[in-house]
């Protein structure tokens, strides 16, 4: 039998080493799920205060007005670090937030006719921990800016996005796509299939259809919506 995570800080680190402990901790304590979100917050505050402690703000500004067209006195007027630093921040935690909520209502939805039934609280819980792998994307992120020869825009600095790859334009029509599709999403769905499995009666198949169907369709859709613009 699986033995669960004894407390939250283990489940922390089961999230890496032993998944199936972590989750099996979370369908008795889901209020754990809170440690993972508010660790990814901290992360994401951490990281951008470094990157803009670490960049030039003038260098920063003559970037962004180049990419964006703007006159160099008007981003120096509107993009102030701590607008920046709010805005990217900010972006971080909502942005996260949003994901980890839709995925937990896919989540209850999907699974709601299988045997045990968590409910939406329980799937909550999960999904903050699924998403946990977020906080090593900022500490890459982190060691890239350090190490980084040349300076970095803020939509190429974050190596969780495939935008921190390919560093597109912000011009680009597929900048947005590329910013919001994970670079860790194969280990989001390792976990994912890891928590379904865990919890739910279900397949390795059914496990794995579930976990991969939204992140498909949408970036599938989005993909081909932009592809015929």
């Amino acid at each position: 039998m699986m033995q669960a995570s004894t407390n939250p800080f283990y489940a922390l680190r089961d999230t890496v080493l032993r998944p199936s402990a972590c989750f099996a901790a979370l369908s008795q304590r889901p209020a754990w799920g809170w440690v993972a979100y508010l660790l990814m917050c901290l992360s994401a505050i951490a990281f951008w205060s470094a990157y803009f402690d670490h960049t030039d703000v003038s260098t920063l500004h003559q970037a962004l007005a180049q990419q964006l067209s703007m006159p160099q006195a008007e981003a120096e007027k509107w993009l102030q670090r701590e607008t920046l630093l709010a805005s990217e921040v900010l972006g971080d935690w909502f942005g996260r937030a949003a994901v980890i909520f839709a995925l937990a209502l896919w989540f209850r939805l999907s699974t709601k006719q299988e045997a045990p039934n968590f409910g939406y609280r329980h799937w909550l819980a999960a999904s903050c921990f699924i998403f946990l792998p977020a906080v090593i994307g900022d500490l890459a992120s982190y060691t890239n800016m350090t190490l980084a020869p040349s300076f970095i825009l803020p939509a190429h600095a974050d190596l969780n996005s495939l935008n921190g790859l390919l560093k597109l334009p912000l011009t680009s029509p597929w900048t947005a796509w590329a910013a919001s599709l994970p670079l860790l999403l194969p280990w989001y769905w390792v976990l994912s299939i890891t928590a379904i499995g865990t919890w739910t009666p279900l397949n390795q198949g059914k496990a794995i259809v579930v976990a991969t169907l939204p992140w498909v369709a949408v970036f599938g859709g989005w993909a081909i919506i932009i592809a015929v613009s």
